[in-house]
């Protein structure tokens, strides 16, 4: 039986089952008006639009379903939990105070059209085990996608010679507990792997966790990120359940390698699901 095209068994969200299909292509194409594209929020080279955030929440929660971001940068997850057809309460951690500063200005410059979310500042690795157990229903996440690396394709000398490889983005934060400023890979897939094994702990079961992560290209060699995220989060009883790919209409391409050898332009993003069993 359906009411509102809404099967009665959907215990899960709110769509219909036309709605539901629709979201189930493992391919995704955007081209978000620039609504929720605020200025502030451009400083954050890895801002996710809060139209898709608010797109996942919807398809992974019913209303009243909380949300967790350990990584909330500029709040894309928070506002995406507010924007919702319903809102959802969530709540963010994020360890960089720069990033917010400029969500909290974001929600008073709403002047009170954007719901207020609680956002934490502080390092999740800490945080995230001081929480209630078992207590949200859908954890979205956009982490640090690898640990950074000296400048090279968008040095100031390439800067010169290709206008599109100039960026005003800057990542970069000088604590040291920031998972991007880790040693090694293999210390920063340790630490995915331990916000993983709490994350596990905090999640409701039967529900679901999303990771946005973009692959790298780093010294001539190509990681799967999102691959052995997956890995690690399976270790701790995650069960990887698919991947959407996120393609972001517009994408700058920049000349990589040209002319000399195949380096690839990363257009796309990948939203890995992952599935907590029933104990």
């Amino acid at each position: 039986m359906e009411n509102d095209g809404i099967s009665v068994r959907n215990v899960l969200n709110e769509l219909t089952g036309a709605e539901w299909l629709y979201f189930t292509k493992s391919i995704l194409t955007t081209a978000y008006p620039s609504e929720y594209g605020h200025k502030l929020r451009k400083a954050h080279g890895a801002n996710k639009p809060p139209q898709l955030m608010s797109q996942l929440i919807e398809f992974f929660t019913k209303p009243g379903g909380r949300v967790l971001d350990p990584f909330a940068g500029v709040g894309g997850t928070l506002i995406g939990a507010s924007i919702c057809k319903k809102p959802r309460q969530a709540l963010g951690i994020e360890i960089n105070q720069k990033w917010v500063d400029i969500y909290r200005q974001i929600i008073a410059e709403s002047q009170g059209e954007l719901l207020a979310q609680e956002l934490i500042r502080g390092d999740c690795l800490q945080i995230l085990p001081t929480l209630e157990r078992e207590s949200f229903d859908f954890i979205a996440t956009d982490p640090p996608y690898n640990i950074h690396l000296e400048q090279t394709m968008s040095n100031d000398r390439y800067a010169e010679m290709y206008s599109n490889r100039r960026t005003d983005y800057d990542m970069h934060s000088d604590d040291p507990s920031d998972l991007a400023n880790l040693a090694s890979y293999e210390a920063y897939l340790n630490a995915m792997e331990h916000v993983f094994e709490t994350c596990f702990a905090l999640l409701k079961p039967q529900k679901y966790m999303v990771v946005i992560v973009r692959n790298a290209y780093q010294h001539g060699e190509y990681i799967f990120t999102h691959v052995d995220l997956a890995r690690r989060a399976r270790l701790h009883g995650f069960i990887p359940k698919g991947e959407i790919i996120w393609y972001q209409a517009g994408t700058r391409l920049r000349p990589y390698g040209y002319p000399f050898a195949y380096i690839p332009n990363i257009a796309h993003q990948y939203i890995v699901v992952l599935h907590k069993p029933k104990s």
